[in-house]
């Protein structure tokens, strides 16, 4: 196996290229070379009528055509030699340069190709008009108009275009991206002056967050929420009428008057108001379990006596 794989031939002392035979041209007229071909069109074999479709693959002969058709405009054709796929007879066909396109010389013919035919027609429409306009003066003169018309119309699209690529090949990046960078600095300056604004306001101290003239929150609107408040003073249930009247006007007072007071002073005063109804509350509590142990201790002490009685009213029975 290493004799497989070497790149240097040995070549003795002897050795005489000129008895090696030459290799025959294939380009020579005549001559061929076999190829895979791929059929570039439909066509049907006019001995055994198959039909064999665009895209079969056949072991062909290829050769060049010689004469004055052999090339166009300096492109060579080349001829293909084929064989049908059911009775064995020969396809000939050639390249078409002029249409780009095949040509089916012998053999077979080709299927009908719609696009062909349309493709066709469209020339032959053309060619006629051409013909019309030649003929016809005035014909001919409005079709230079809408032509030269059309013309404009596309000069005048090209210019906008070829304006706005110059105007952005204008455009300096380097420019663009300083200018985002300073807008970025000076918007997060004004952010952090702002904070420090902020900070400073609040460390000062004493300060009460004011409603505007024009809001909608009234004076009325302020009572009522500070009467309704849970900090507020709520009067006894057996309190008289004279008493609640009194109780609402020193709670609306003192209400007003921790409203005008700054923040941490009306918060104390709250406070204070807190503390003294919880010493209320504390006291009736205890006043009332007193009560109620007092009446305990009579109802213990009845049952005693009436016992008494009625130990010493059988004793004078007996």
């Amino acid at each position: 196996m290493g004799e497989r794989k070497v790149t240097n031939k040995y070549y003795p002392p002897d050795f005489d290229p000129s008895i090696i035979p030459k290799r025959d041209n294939w380009r020579a007229p005549g001559k061929q070379i076999k190829i895979r071909f791929m059929l570039p069109m439909s066509i049907q074999c006019q001995t055994c009528g198959e039909y064999m479709y665009r895209g079969k693959k056949f072991n062909a002969r290829k050769e060049d055509c010689y004469g004055p058709d052999g090339d166009y405009l300096g492109i060579r054709i080349y001829r293909f030699y084929i064989r049908c796929m059911t009775c064995c007879a020969e396809v000939c066909m050639r390249t078409d340069p002029k249409n780009s396109d095949y040509v089916v010389e012998r053999g077979a013919s080709r299927n009908f190709e719609p696009w062909k035919q349309e493709s066709e027609l469209n020339k032959k429409i053309a060619e006629i008009r051409k013909e019309v306009d030649d003929a016809d003066a005035m014909a001919n003169l409005e079709s230079r108009t809408k032509e030269s018309k059309k013309e404009m119309e596309i000069l005048d699209a090209l210019q906008e275009i070829q304006d706005l690529n110059n105007r952005a090949a204008n455009v300096n990046t380097a420019q663009i991206l300083e200018i985002r960078a300073r807008e970025k600095q000076e918007a997060e300056e004004k952010a952090i002056k702002d904070e420090v604004q902020k900070i400073d306001f609040k460390s000062k101290g004493g300060y009460v967050k004011r409603i505007e003239s024009g809001s909608s929150d009234s004076e009325a609107r302020r009572i009522k929420r500070a009467k309704n408040s849970v900090f507020a003073k709520k009067p006894s249930e057996d309190a008289t009428s004279s008493g609640k009247l009194a109780d609402e006007s020193k709670t609306a007072e003192e209400t007003n008057a921790a409203d005008n007071m700054p923040a941490p002073a009306a918060v104390e005063v709250i406070t204070k108001k807190k503390k003294k109804k919880k010493k209320k509350k504390g006291k009736k509590g205890k006043k009332r379990k007193r009560d109620d142990g007092d009446d305990d201790d009579e109802e213990e002490e009845a049952p005693s006596g009436l016992g008494l009685v009625a130990y010493g009213s059988s004793d004078s029975g007996h």
